[in-house]
């Protein structure tokens, strides 16, 4: 865990700020479920995941925003190489697609490649890969659930950076 989550933990919101700040996130999620439902976007969870990796690994900073979005479309799309590969019973896919998954954590064990193979690109193949999931999870769909939440989540922490004097907005607004 990164050394900004750890720091956050010591210094607890005072309980008015932390209703304040729970009362903006139920908000921001219920628009995200409306925002969804209205565009019949179903696998809305990819852009929970993305909110996560962004929020918890990365405290909202929008530097490291590109890269959780990058990988978590990798992810995507590693995981979507496998159930491809496995519809269509193609062992040569399968192995594919197993390689490039290998060959994406050792890169984030390297600490290369950091854009594209990173902890949101494990999150997602993780996730995309549960049994239940890969059973015909639209992929198409679930792309675009990870723009939206990237887009909605981003353009909120964005508001709110420009609307919070001092150190508040600098923990997310590293414009």
């Amino acid at each position: 865990m990164s050394s900004e989550a750890g720091a956050a933990a010591a210094s607890p919101l005072p309980l008015g700020h932390a209703l304040i700040v729970t009362i903006g996130v139920v908000v921001a999620v219920a628009g995200f479920v409306a925002l969804g439902a209205w565009l019949h976007i179903v696998p809305l969870y990819a852009g929970f995941l993305l909110l996560w990796v962004w929020s918890a690994l990365h405290t909202l900073s929008f530097k490291a925003l590109p890269a959780a979005l990058v990988g978590a479309l990798t992810g995507a799309g590693l995981s979507f190489l496998l159930q491809t590969g496995t519809a269509a019973g193609s062992p040569a896919l399968i192995l594919l697609a197993l390689g490039l998954m290998i060959g994406a954590v050792f890169l984030v064990i390297a600490g290369r490649a950091a854009l594209l193979c990173n902890q949101s690109t494990m999150l997602f193949i993780t996730v995309l890969n549960a049994p239940l999931l890969q059973s015909g999870e639209d992929f198409r769909a679930i792309t675009v659930a990870i723009a939206l939440g990237a887009l909605w989540f981003g353009s909120i922490a964005w508001i709110v950076s420009r609307m919070m004097p001092g150190p508040a907005a600098s923990a997310t607004g590293d414009s």
